[in-house]
Parts: structure tokens; sequence; C-alpha cells
């Protein structure tokens, strides 16, 4: 059998299958008494204490293991855990219930769950399963029940599962869990998170699988294609182990080649440089042979707290990330949350949908206190030299005039009180709409560079949620349409004398590099692990080959024959 999902940590992993079942409780509703209701309080209060020191030892045990970056997981666990929604909300029902705590903390979790399930939102949707682990690990410390736990697995097996959390994952030994699969998850899902880091090959979003397999089944989880097979014919396996060779072969060529310069056959350089989220990522520059940061997101400032960073948290984390880097460059994207995502902290209800309401440039427009303090530390750390500044979800020239009007305050107030910055900032904006990729000559004119967000500009121009099970299978970057206005956006950048960078995933795929090339691009930005595959496509090609078959696949209709093109050049490419 044959499952199709979403491809969610690369490579592929064979071995038996191991089940994680899911965990069940049974909770009753029981009323109690105004004597008792302190009790229940004070249980709650308990549990919610040894839950957080739970937490804690896991923090530590990653960090030992894994690293500071992947220890933010479970400072968001604890945040959860002390979450008015969650921890005052409990005791509220409680008190005016009198019910007992553990049908109060269920009918809370369910709550939680229904309201964050109406929003149209990828990360918040992924939230929920964070809430409903935090919500079960409490619940069973209340129950006294003992959790599912990995680490006691003993054989190297695939773990398939409903869903996993951190809190499960942390369990997991790299020489004993090859790869797993779920019925549920996305791309930003924090359990996604941790398999990039132990590099342990993931599909997730199967839906139904595992209804379909038993323990000790042979699988084969490619999580390239995001392609599951339970129980495979020996030529499926055949082939499977031929690509697995394959893949832990070149990958151990392309490592040899990182510190390569990404260069043509016909000597013409293309930069290459990581997106990045936090300072531990920074390493991932030099690790994968890049040259700097194509796109700093400062989201992570701002999300899994109850109150907005300061100016010298800004400064602080912007400043470490350009010296660690001088004196290759580092884009700093201001911040691009929707106003869902900082309801808290603004005093503000959430939106039935961000995608198309309050966020980036718009909502930074909306709360210009919060802009400021943002910009005030991008400009104390410009000082070091190497900084640009670029603005998200940009739709009309007005946005940019807007923005760098308060950015102008921001620079005359820093120089009045004597703070050294830097002179003549680069400033930028994300093409990520198609109203700004149309009107690219005009804005051409406000700023002093460009980076094409693929992610945002493919699903905004199609109208088609990435992550909708009904249609995301229109989500094409090889559509006419998506290419012909990327090429436009290069083109008419380049008549205006302006830079033209790529951040979106499309970056970092082989099947666009040549063609990318072709059309003008020599900036890419990338998860650091794809920097070598790309290097090795631009030293293996030239500028005449690159732009001859853009000139082919722009004067292709059908998305298949674009698809048929590109793959054939990729074939001939790899021979």
């Amino acid at each position: 059998m044959k499952f199709e999902g979403i491809a969610a940590s690369p490579g592929i992993a064979i071995g038996r299958a191991y089940l994680v079942n899911e965990e069940e409780y049974c909770v009753i509703k029981r009323n109690v008494s105004e004597a008792q209701v302190k009790k229940e309080v004070a249980r709650f209060k308990k549990s919610i204490s040894r839950t957080e020191n739970q937490f804690k030892r896991q923090r530590d045990r990653v960090i030992e293991e894994m690293g500071k970056k992947y220890a933010r997981l479970f400072d968001a666990y604890m945040l959860i855990l002390r979450d008015p929604l969650l921890y005052k909300d409990t005791i509220k029902l409680i008190y005016d219930e009198k019910i007992n705590v553990e049908y109060a903390l269920q009918m809370v979790i369910d709550k939680i769950t229904k309201i964050f399930s109406m929003l149209d939102d990828e990360y918040m949707k992924d939230r929920i399963r964070d809430i409903q682990d935090v919500g079960n690990k409490v619940m069973r410390d209340l129950l006294g029940q003992q959790g599912v736990s990995l680490k006691d697995i003993q054989n190297r097996v695939a773990i398939i599962a409903h869903t996993l959390h951190p809190s499960d994952t942390v369990e997991m030994k790299k020489d004993r869990v090859i790869g797993f699969a779920t019925d549920v998850g996305g791309k930003t899902s924090h359990v996604v998170i941790m398999a990039e880091s132990l590099e342990i090959p993931a599909v997730v979003g199967l839906k139904r699988i595992t209804r379909h397999v038993s323990p000790g089944d042979l699988l084969i989880i490619d999580g390239n294609e995001g392609i599951v097979h339970v129980n495979p014919d020996p030529e499926i396996i055949r082939i499977y182990r031929k690509k697995k060779q394959e893949l832990e072969e070149a990958r151990s060529q392309l490592i040899k080649i990182k510190d390569e310069p990404a260069v043509t056959k016909c000597g013409v350089e293309v930069e290459l440089a990581v997106n990045i989220e936090t300072v531990q990522e920074v390493s991932t520059v030099a690790q994968y042979g890049a040259k700097g940061i194509g796109l700093y997101r400062t989201e992570y400032f701002y999300i899994n707290r109850s109150n907005l960073p300061t100016e010298n948290e800004v400064y602080e984390r912007i400043s470490e990330v350009a010296r660690s880097v001088f004196p290759h460059p580092v884009v700093v994207r201001t911040l691009d949350l929707g106003a869902d995502k900082l309801a808290v902290q603004l005093g503000i209800k959430p939106e039935g949908n961000p995608f198309m309401g309050m966020r980036g440039i718009r909502l930074c427009l909306a709360y210009p206190g919060l802009f400021k303090t943002q910009l005030k530390g991008i400009m104390r750390a410009s000082e070091i030299g190497n900084i640009h500044i670029m603005y998200p979800m940009i739709t009309s020239i007005k946005e940019i005039k807007s923005a760098n009007y308060i950015l102008k305050e921001v620079i005359d107030d820093l120089e009045s009180a004597g703070t050294p910055i830097k002179k003549g900032i680069k400033v930028g904006v994300m093409i990520e709409t198609p109203a700004a990729a149309l009107d690219i000559e005009h804005i051409a004119n406000e700023v002093d560079f460009f980076s094409i967000g693929t992610n945002d500009l493919i699903q905004y121009t199609l109208a088609v949620d990435r992550i909708s099970e009904t249609v995301s299978y229109l989500y094409n970057p090889a559509d006419i349409t998506i290419l012909k206005l990327i090429n436009h956006i290069i083109s008419k950048a380049g008549e205006k004398g302006k830079w033209v960078g790529m951040c979106g995933e499309m970056a970092g795929e082989t099947l666009y590099t040549e063609l990318l090339i072709g059309m003008g691009l020599r900036k890419f930005s990338m998860t650091g692990m794809f920097v070598p595959q790309i290097k090795q496509v631009i030293r293996n090609t030239t500028i005449a080959k690159s732009e001859d078959l853009a000139r082919r696949v722009l004067a292709a209709g059908e998305t298949a024959e674009i698809i048929e093109i590109l793959r054939k050049n990729k074939e001939e490419y790899a021979k």
C-alpha cells in the first residue's frame, strides 16, 4: 500500500513499524462541595508545577543533546502551562461550576481547540497540538497515569503514530528511530523541527495511516516526496534501497564542495545565503558553505511570550547574528506576524482570515510604537556594518513610504541621542503579493533591493492554500503565471539597477536553480542544508545554458510541459 502525505523532513528510511497508540483516558464529571473546591484548585496547581518541572528536565536534556535552539520548544510549553486561557480559565471553571479539576481542564482544552481550529492559519493549527500535548501531560498527572515513552525502544524502527509531540520526540534516539510518519501534522509543527535536527526522515499529514499499519510491517518512509509504502513489493524495496544509497553518497560528495565558490563554469558568481530564525542557526552559514544570511526572520522574538520584546532584546539578538557572520550581509526582515499571533500582547481579537488581514507591514504601521521599538533595535545593531532592513507583505508604494517615514523618525531620534548607527542603511522589500510584483518598476524608486518570497507569492497569485487537503495540488511553482511573474520581477528590477534575491522554498529546489539563473537571479537564500546541492548545480552550468532553459520554459504553456522540460534538464545535468 502507498500513502501520500506532506514531506516534512528529507531522507529515506526502510525498516519495521513501531506503533505508538493514542493515549486514552476517561474523564467523568463530578460535582464538588464548596469546601472541596479549594482542594481541587490546589490539586490543579500542584499538577501544573509537577508538569512544569518535567518540561524543565526535558528542556535541559534537549540543550545537552541538541543545543539551545530546540530548548525553546519547551519554553513555549511552559508558557502554555501558565497561559490564562488554560491556567486561569480552568481555575475559574472549578469555582464557577463547582466541578472536579479533570473535567474542568478537559472543557477548557476543548474550548481552546475549537477557537484555534477556526483560524485559517497553518501555524495556529499546529499550535493546537502543542496545547493538547500540554493539557494531556497535566491530565495524566492528575489521573496518575504514565505517558507514552519512546526512550525504551531497543531495535531500529520506524515510528507510526496519529501524532507526535516534542515531549515524545525528545525521547527518540537517532540510532534507534530511523524515521516516522503520522496521521496529522504540518510543516511548521514542532515535531518536524525536531525531526530535521535529528536528520530523521519524516512524513506527516497521512490522515489514516495508523489504521493500515500493524507492528512489524515493513515500511519505506520517503521524506523527500512525502510518501510511505507499507509492505512494498521486492522491486519497490530494491529501488528505494538504491535511492537511499545514492542519496547518502551524493550527500557525502556535496559536503566536500561546501567551501568551493558558487561560480558557474563561465565564471559568473551566484550568492548563496541561508534563512534563519534564531541566533543558534547562525552556525549553518559556515557549516554549509553559505555567504551570509538572506532572511533573518524576527517573528521568534515575539511568539510564545506574554509581553513584547524590548529595544535592547532586539538589539542584542540582531547584533549577535551580525557579528557572527561579518563581513557577510544579514537581511533582517521586520515583523511578519498576523495580529492573531499577537492578540494577547496587543489586546486585540484574533482575525478569522489572518493571511488576508492585519499582518506584516500592515500590523507594524497600525502599531507604530511596536514598529519603532523593533527599528531602533535594528538601527543600533546596524553600526556593525553588514545589516540590511527588509519590509514584508508589501502591496503598495504608500506602505513603503509610510514605513520609511517611521524609519527616518527612528534614525533622527537615535542621532539626536548620539547613538552610533550606520549611515545609508540599505532598505528592501519582500515581493510576495501580485500587487507588489506588478508594480515593481514604481516600487523600485523607493527601495534598494528586493527579495522574492515564493511561498506566499504562489499562494496569493493562484488563490491556493498550500496546506488545504482539497486544493493544495494547485500550489505549483512551475505554473506558467508564477514563472512569468518571477521573470517580470527580476527583469524590471534589473532595469532599475536594483538587485533581486529569492528566499522562498523555491530557492532551495534544484529543479528550478538553472531556470532562475537563466532569468537573471544571482542571489539565493534557503535552509542551510540545501546550500551544497544548489552550489553543485551552479558549478555545473553556464549562463548561456541557463538562459536557453529559461527561454524554452517561458515559451511553454502547460504546467506539465514545463515540469517535463525541467526534469529532463535535471536528468541531463545529473549524468
